[in-house]
């Protein structure tokens, strides 16, 4: 399952997609297994001028993956604190949605640089064709997601 973060669809939508809209363009025609959760909904919703009611129901085409519980929360609240120990600020959100993609074992698409840095300092794994793959922490291998 791949979890597709807010910058990936914010680029999808826009007028004129660039690498990272272009790959889930490829992604959702090669029927990959593609989520999102309702942080990542809430965000593309929020900064909507036109089109609202379709992207919507384009919205609602995908599986949503959301907090296990309480300790989704307390695992958000660990990679915040981590992240402040290892001297980088890091906003609630992004700790909430890598804690989901981590409950649900699923890889995240982002193209935010945040998602990098929690990547460095737990087990999530973030997919990209941009980024040219998963990327674990220093340290471990790193591996291409591939369909199968």
């Amino acid at each position: 399952m791949i979890l597709v973060d807010t910058s990936v669809w914010v680029d999808f939508f826009s007028a004129s997609p660039g690498r990272s809209g272009t790959e889930l363009r490829r992604m959702i025609a090669d029927a990959e297994p593609l989520a999102l959760s309702g942080a990542i909904v809430s965000e593309i919703l929020h900064g909507l001028r036109r089109d609202v009611d379709q992207i919507e129901r384009n919205l609602s085409r995908w599986e949503m993956l959301e907090p296990l519980g309480v300790s989704t929360y307390r695992e958000a609240a660990a990679i915040f604190r981590l992240g402040r120990a290892r001297g980088f600020s890091l906003t609630t959100i992004d700790t909430l949605i890598a804690a989901i993609a981590l409950d649900h074992r699923a890889v995240l698409f982002s193209v935010d640089r945040d998602f990098a840095r929690i990547a460095r300092i737990t087990r999530l794994q973030l997919y990209s064709n941009y980024w040219r793959g998963v990327v674990s922490r220093p340290g471990r291998d790193t591996r291409k997601v591939t369909k199968g």
